[in-house]
């Protein structure tokens, strides 16, 4: 973890709320200093599973940088910052993926960057848009949906051959984080960032709030709509369980 970390509280997770120009500069630091950083993202369906898997948790005990990719998870870290007598954070900290990619990418220390997830049409299209902000930068697309696991060697020979600075992973939890923390292990890259379905929104695959929905703290609600089959166990019944879970232990 950085120098940022912050608990927050209730939840009972170390979160790193970083504002976008601040993530980019610890991201060239990472390159330039070639000392890596895994960077994931809190949400409330994050911590529900760090508080009931184990090895989904050891992923975020090696992370350097957990950014906060969701309103609860800011207003609980507000509650922190308020009784330690500091001003809380505001909605600039509160950074989905598609916050802070394209930005990452026009670096100039990021000569070359791979995008590892999605299918291959999705794939091939996000690394189209971000070379269209980053014409300096060569890409490497990985796809990886449907996921194998005895693909992995190759992905990871690729990975090396390749020597990006960064390496976004757009997979599913906990798939995801697990992959992003062995391929840290695996091929020293400065950056891997878990980045969920980023790729898929980049690519206009899939739908993508508008960003003041997300400052509004309504994003899920929108996400929700666009997918109820797939999200209603994430949104509405996840939040509860999560909420009798940490109760239950305060009042064990």
């Amino acid at each position: 973890m950085t120098p940022h970390t912050r608990q927050a509280p209730l939840i009972d997770v170390e979160v790193t709320p970083l504002a976008v120009d601040e993530l980019l500069e610890e991201f060239s630091r990472a390159v330039h200093d070639r000392s890596p950083r895994m960077v994931l993202g809190h949400n409330l369906h994050s911590v529900h599973m760090v508080h009931t898997d184990p090895a989904f948790r050891s992923c975020y005990e090696k992370a350097e940088i957990t950014l906060v990719d969701g309103m609860p998870v800011l207003a609980m870290l507000a509650l922190g910052e308020l009784a330690a007598g500091r001003k809380p954070f505001g909605v600039s900290r509160r950074l989905g993926s598609t916050d802070w990619i394209s930005e990452s990418v026009r670096l100039d220390c990021m000569e070359r960057v791979a995008v590892f997830g999605a299918r291959a049409e999705s794939n091939r299209a996000a690394l189209e848009a971000l070379r269209s902000g980053a014409p300096h930068t060569e890409f490497l697309g990985i796809p990886a949906d449907p996921w194998r696991e005895e693909d992995f060697p190759q992905v990871t020979s690729a990975i090396r051959e390749f020597d990006p600075q960064l390496l976004l992973v757009g997979m599913g939890m906990p798939l995801q984080e697990r992959l992003a923390s062995e391929l840290r292990r695996s091929t020293g890259v400065p950056v891997i960032a878990a980045v969920g379905g980023a790729v898929d929104q980049i690519s206009g695959a899939q739908s993508l709030a508008p960003r003041w929905v997300g400052r509004m703290g309504f994003e899920w609600l929108w996400r929700l709509a666009s997918d109820p089959r797939r999200l209603t166990g994430r949104y509405v019944v996840e939040p509860v369980r999560l909420a009798g879970l940490l109760l239950t232990r305060r009042t064990a």
